[in-house]
């Protein structure tokens, strides 16, 4: 099966500050903590994949009230937040996000909203009842 990659707008610093509710000095902070890369030049804009961290990393910090350095120590090496918090808490990202974000900030924050539709998104191409453990 094709797995159908969920694409962001393209960012600059700038932008991509505005985004997150912060100065472009903060998110220069959270490149080392949230596994981010820089754009290479002035000007330059943020990959998916820079973008994408930098959603988690915000949700986590922002919702799961994570220090920068929890994030560093404890949710990077578990493979991201997604399998984090179902170390951590027993849910999975989607479910925390409905149960512990307030509804306002879920219809209000572009980073919720988009996590969500992209959980959602890539769940519509989860083929249903299969798993490694059903196979054999």
């Amino acid at each position: 099966m094709e797995q159908v990659r969920y694409l962001y707008r393209l960012y600059t610093k700038t932008e991509l500050a505005q985004r997150y509710g912060i100065t472009t000095t903060a998110l220069k902070k959270w490149y080392r903590f949230a596994g981010i890369i820089p754009p290479k030049k002035k000007g330059g804009y943020f990959t998916n994949d820079g973008v994408e961290a930098a959603d988690y990393f915000y949700i986590a910090t922002k919702y799961r009230r994570l220090t920068h350095s929890e994030y560093l120590s404890d949710v990077l090496p578990a493979g991201g937040l997604s399998e984090y918090l179902l170390k951590a808490n027993l849910m999975s990202l989607e479910e925390f996000i409905i149960r512990y974000i307030p509804e306002d900030a879920r219809n209000n924050d572009v980073v919720v909203r988009e996590i969500l539709e992209k959980i959602r998104n890539n769940e519509a191409y989860q083929p249903d009842g299969f798993s490694v453990a059903s196979v054999a």
